[in-house]
């Protein structure tokens, strides 16, 4: 027995299956953002993908499995492309405004993620154990707000005020993109990110008495 080429064998077949994965998750994205939630069945996706529904099945064990790998495939993105950006900045303000701007930018950048979250969102009925994991992947982005509004309040850049509240409260507003983005297609969101930054700077500036 050559271990060495199973080895490799198993590399390349490791390869592949990632492969595919990617592509039924994309393909699952493009046809519920296309046709809905409610319409994108497994066969849809899998002729949007060019194979058959047990290609999907051997990959993934439903299609609640499947969806729950789209979700995590936009956040996961959508943090990929943020967080080296906010990083960079030096001081709690800029980290703030990359905070907001990357994150609309990204929306802007795929509005197809957009649309089809905003589908399942819509459409799905989380079964016991689903909640938790949805919750999860929110809390990790209002924790990350937490953080640089208490990095501000430390070192004097903001005001005193509860980082949990003004937290949600941003993303909120920043999640409130995607229904705009179906509703309204030509709305500037480069104008949208600059008034959120705006308003933001000043709800949590020093300097500002409430």
């Amino acid at each position: 027995m050559n271990i060495n080429n199973n080895a490799n064998n198993q590399k390349k077949r490791s390869f592949i299956e990632a492969a595919r994965q990617t592509q039924i998750v994309e393909c699952a994205i493009e046809t519920i953002a296309s046709l809905g939630f409610a319409q994108a069945s497994l066969a849809q996706i899998a002729k949007r993908a060019g194979i058959s529904t047990g290609v999907i099945s051997y990959h993934f064990k439903s299609k609640e499995a499947l969806i729950g790998q789209v979700i995590e495939k936009v956040y996961t993105s959508g943090d990929s492309y943020m967080h080296p950006l906010v990083q960079s900045a030096t001081s709690a303000r800029d980290m703030l405004s990359v905070y907001i701007e990357s994150n609309i930018a990204f929306m802007s950048a795929h509005k197809t993620y957009m649309l089809a979250l905003l589908e399942i969102w819509s459409g799905i009925r989380p079964k016991e154990g689903k909640e938790s994991f949805v919750f999860s992947l929110q809390e990790a982005a209002i924790h990350d707000l937490e953080q640089i509004f208490q990095f501000g309040q430390m070192n004097g850049e903001f005001r005193t005020f509860s980082p949990r509240v003004m937290a949600i409260t941003i993303r909120q507003a920043i999640d409130g993109v995607p229904p705009q983005i179906m509703t309204n297609p030509e709305l500037d969101l480069d104008a949208y990110a600059k008034e959120l930054i705006t308003l933001f700077q000043l709800a949590t500036d020093q300097n500002v008495t409430l």
